[in-house]
């Protein structure tokens, strides 16, 4: 059963920094921004800011967010899948890169060059406002564009690495993952479990190391642990799905059960997912399908399986 935190409960959270919002957790969090600073942000945009934004910094200006995130981007050589850090909300006052007034004039910057050499005058309004990210290769932002289709939708932008670095992303790459704010948040997951006995660092780590400080700051073990439990909730069950026959209609989950698969070279698993019905032909980590990545990785168990089940 899932805790309903109280608002005694949630009170004591934001003592320590800690915040809840759209099913999942912000940490290190920012005091609310208020009224006239959020004024004075939408004073820049050229369309209303969204209300979920709003409500986002009425309750937190910034923070911290330990979650996985996978967006699909078309670039010039194709679709890919790419793993965007968005471990970061930007807030006024900040001296790093989650500057949200330095990302602000970034994009002033950005904009005002691109209208001067398209040969008009700019009229000073944002059509895409900066909110997060993580350091200067991947930003999230909103979508303020009055009349255009994502309007008040989210976009990811990722840096391209150089052409070396092929076959990651060598373009800088651009796409729209979400209709609004709590559906991006919700797109936010933990694609393994974090308390898994052995497993490295990655998603969860940091909010773990940030628990354990609270803890030992005074706050309650009962209520770390609820808050523990609710973050959890973000860990995309893959092997759960596959169990009970429904991996084909969850597109993420078989994503990650097949990347699974191939680094572990479980010619078992492969064969399971596949008797399951999910298809294997799909882009499961960058350009790459699970064929395309056994090989990369040198898998030979998964490559002949795929092979065996028509893939080429």
């Amino acid at each position: 059963m899932t805790h309903a935190f109280s608002a005694t409960e949630l009170a004591t959270l934001r003592e320590h920094r800690i915040e809840l919002f759209a099913d999942r957790v912000i940490f290190d969090a920012q005091p609310p921004m208020d009224e006239d600073a959020i004024a004075a942000v939408q004073a820049l945009c050229a369309g209303p800011l969204p209300p979920a934004l709003r409500a986002l910094w009425r309750q937190t200006a910034g923070g911290r967010l330990d979650y996985a995130l996978s967006v699909p981007m078309p670039t010039r050589a194709g679709s890919r899948v790419e793993a965007v850090s968005w471990c970061e909300l930007f807030y006024h006052g900040s001296r790093f890169y989650n500057d949200l007034q330095g990302w602000i004039e970034h994009e002033q910057e950005q904009a005002r060059e691109i209208a001067e050499d398209d040969g008009r005058e700019w009229d000073g309004k944002l059509f895409y406002l900066p909110i997060g990210g993580f350091e200067y290769r991947d930003r999230i932002y909103v979508v303020t564009a009055p009349g255009a289709p994502d309007d008040g939708g989210v976009l990811a932008w990722k840096m391209g690495l150089p052409p070396a670095w092929s076959p990651a992303l060598t373009e800088d790459a651009v796409a729209t993952f979400a209709p609004d704010l709590h559906t991006a948040f919700g797109c936010l997951a933990l694609h393994d479990d974090p308390l898994a006995p052995g497993r490295g660092y990655g998603s969860g780590s940091e909010l773990l190391e940030y628990l354990e400080q609270c803890r030992k700051d005074g706050l309650p073990a009962a209520l770390a642990d609820a808050l523990l439990a609710f973050y959890l909730r973000a860990r995309i069950d893959w092997r759960g799905l596959l169990d009970s026959g429904t991996l084909a209609a969850h597109p993420r989950a078989l994503q990650l059960a097949l990347a699974h698969a191939v680094e572990q070279d479980d010619a078992a698993l492969l064969q399971r997912i596949a008797a399951a019905g999910c298809a294997l032909d799909g882009i499961i980590i960058g350009a790459a399908d699970a064929l395309a990545y056994a090989r990369k990785n040198k898998k030979d168990s998964a490559v002949a399986v795929l092979v065996g089940l028509g893939m080429r």
